[in-house]
């Protein structure tokens, strides 16, 4: 009774590579989710951050259409637990620029500055967008 050599262990190292490479796919796998995950994530506390930008023009735009010769501004004010906004308002009457920058709370910002002509007396003045930047 001879014991045959030969293929019992190359089956064995060809198993063994496959499982090897079936683990670095799946590895690979998992690494490209992960940073799909993440990017999607980014964007979305990006947009957050405009939208809390988005928010301080329109308090802005409340607070002319009560007043038309408002250029306070806000500072830091908190909006929901979304964010906080600083709102500045500059240029003279009817032509002005509001300039938004949000700030989400997980501490990504956007910037939105409109230019405005503003007519009409307050409470109800009107307000017209002339031109609107985003993150410039």
């Amino acid at each position: 009774m001879g014991i045959k050599a030969g293929k019992n262990g190359s089956v064995l190292l060809v198993i063994i590579f496959a499982i090897a490479l079936m683990a670095m796919i799946t590895v690979g796998i998992l690494q490209l989710s992960t940073e799909e995950l993440k990017l999607m994530q980014n964007q979305l506390f990006a947009a957050q951050a405009t939208e809390v930008a988005e928010a301080g023009l329109n308090d802005a735009f409340a607070q002319i259409r009560a007043s038309s010769s408002w250029t306070t501004g806000f500072s830091n004010k908190s909006f929901s637990g979304y964010g906080k906004y600083t709102v500045t308002v500059t240029g003279t009457l009817p032509n002005r620029t509001i300039t938004a920058t949000g700030i989400s709370s997980q501490g990504y910002s956007a910037r939105l500055a409109a230019n405005v002509t503003i007519g009409g007396t307050a409470p109800n003045c009107v307000i017209r967008i002339d031109s609107l930047r985003i993150n410039e």
